[in-house]
């Protein structure tokens, strides 16, 4: 059975850590010291590292946690990762656990050129490319590009679990309820949350559904993304 928790740093970020038994997997890890206390308060065993993006949020403790565990590190190839690890790509299959999980790799440059996402077992971790009920801000990337990224989802198991490194929910839904001022929906949405609750993951098929930056056309898209920059 595979159980997926968050080990919450920084302001917002989830170090988000699948545990199947007393093995784990954990994803996009921006310190060591949270994990390496983690896994020694519960006695878990670390097996393999994650990574969607070059942003140290997400590899900061990348170097600390291997200096105490031999694991493996996948990622999309950066020119300057200083770690050792197995470089990944489009429709790169990753086995887990002894093969009990298989992760598949989607490509989904924008918020930053080398993004990718991991898939598998109705499991998404999507990094800073999508949050619940918003998208990831673009740095390196174009409109274009996110645009196209984010339509890759629609091709995903609407019944995976989404799991973002971000919990951005609130912020979100206060610029939706802003922007679309004559729809309740956000309102209501945003009301029955608060700023201490963990509200992920989300469903994927609950996003495509309700989440404007995933159903919009490229126009409606960049005009949205360019007003939540400013929000």
């Amino acid at each position: 059975m595979l159980n997926v928790v968050p080990i919450p740093i920084l302001n917002d970020n989830y170090i988000w850590t699948i545990i199947h038994g007393k093995k784990t997997v954990v994803i996009d890890p921006g310190l060591s010291d949270p994990v390496l206390k983690y896994h020694q308060k519960y006695n878990l065993e670390l097996t393999a590292i994650l990574i969607t993006h070059h942003h140290h949020d997400h590899i900061g403790g990348i170097d600390g946690i291997i200096n105490q565990h031999n694991v493996p590190v996948y990622a999309p190839y950066h020119e300057k990762f200083n770690f050792k690890y197995h470089q990944v790509q489009e429709n790169s299959k990753i086995q887990l656990f002894d093969n009990t999980l298989e992760f598949s790799v989607i490509e989904v440059p924008g918020h930053t050129l080398e993004h990718i996402i991991y898939h598998g077992n109705k499991l998404l971790f999507c990094g800073d490319t999508l949050f619940s009920f918003g998208c990831g801000r673009i740095f390196e990337g174009t409109y274009r590009q996110m645009y196209d990224s984010l339509r890759k989802f629609k091709s995903i198991d609407p019944d995976s679990k989404v799991y973002c490194t971000h919990e951005y929910t609130l912020k979100n839904l206060e610029f939706l309820k802003n922007y679309f001022k004559d729809n309740t929906f956000y309102e209501k949405k945003y009301q029955n949350l608060s700023k201490s609750m963990i509200t992920l993951p989300s469903l994927l098929k609950d996003e495509l559904e309700s989440n404007p930056f995933l159903n919009s056309s490229y126009d409606e898209f960049k005009k949205l993304r360019e007003a939540k920059d400013l929000f």
